[in-house]
């Protein structure tokens, strides 16, 4: 779709493990407040994570990759291509980085925004060439946990290798119905004061890479399995997870229940995908009506679904 080769040599892969990893993003954190020991912690998972991305083959990782592409049409440096900025989203962002901007607040929209800008060139470098095997790589096998989920993701990467958006059907490979989490993968978390609600429920705080089902993904995913959703609308992706097994857990179950998925640019169903004509629109995480507002680029099938939901907000 965009990539030219993931890859990460041990050699090249010095200027993300000591330029950015031991030298820019501590000093990055603990200027934000992140203690010496978080920041430690934050940046051994970053590299972690991104060692992981680094050794995947360059077809999966670019369908990987693509549910985060709708997010960072304004992530900087804005020169840098999507597929780099999503993977920076995939290693960095959706790093223990996120349990100290979403649960306590230390990390700001701004300084996430200057981690990710600071990360995007020291990461192309490490994605030039074939990586190094990882062992126990946690990013990987996605394509057979969760085959509908992958089959869709895979079909959505094809088409949006063009720029001029549109729609596709795909075949749905057949395997077991999904099941609920069950009671030990499930938290408790506080609705948020400061998020318009969406069909008058407000969405929890939680950790955005917490593999746990709060109450509300939870009620959601009951409904879906009782027949009485047939669409679920999100502003991105990234609003059923930034955990990425997380995230195709739950696509895999809504796909498996006949449910289709409505985002700001992208329509993930049962045999059919669709993508907005380039641009894409910044999804507004805290507003589903301005995420929607524009019909543009979008197909067919995908207008009669937001001209629907818009009625509903």
């Amino acid at each position: 779709m965009t990539t030219t080769a993931p890859s990460g040599s041990s050699t090249d892969e010095g200027a993300f493990a000591h330029d950015f990893c031991r030298l820019q993003l501590p000093k990055l954190l603990t200027s934000a407040g992140v203690s010496a020991s978080d920041a430690q912690g934050i940046t051994t998972d970053v590299l972690r994570r991104a060692r992981m991305l680094a050794a995947l083959p360059v077809a999966y990782f670019d369908v990987l990759i693509t549910p985060f592409i709708e997010e960072v049409s304004q992530h900087r440096p804005v020169s840098a291509p999507a597929w780099l900025r999503a993977a920076v989203v995939v290693a960095v962002r959706n790093s223990r980085l996120e349990d100290f901007h979403a649960l306590n607040g230390l990390l700001r929209a701004a300084d996430i925004a200057a981690i990710t800008e600071a990360a995007t060139p020291p990461l192309a470098v490490l994605l030039e060439e074939s990586g190094p095997p990882v062992h126990d790589n946690a990013l990987a096998g996605f394509d057979t946990a969760f085959p509908r989920a992958w089959a869709c993701l895979t079909a959505l990467s094809d088409l949006m290798e063009s720029d001029n958006g549109g729609e596709a059907s795909y075949s749905v490979p057949t395997a077991p119905l999904p099941q609920l989490p069950g009671p030990d993968e499930r938290i408790q978390a506080e609705h948020s004061t400061s998020i318009k609600a969406v069909r008058g429920v407000r969405p929890v705080v939680a950790s955005g890479v917490d593999p746990r089902f709060d109450q509300d993904l939870l009620r959601m995913m009951e409904q879906v399995r009782e027949g009485a959703a047939e669409v679920v609308p999100l502003s991105a992706l990234s609003r059923l997870s930034r955990n990425s097994a997380k995230q195709l857990r739950v696509l895999e179950f809504l796909l498996a229940h006949q449910v289709t998925v409505v985002t700001t640019n992208y329509l993930l169903a049962p045999g059919t995908v669709g993508v907005r004509a380039r641009p894409l629109v910044k999804p507004d995480s805290y507003d589903l009506r301005r995420s929607w507002k524009s019909l543009r680029g979008l197909g067919p099938t995908h207008t009669r679904w937001v001209k629907a939901l818009r009625k509903q907000l």
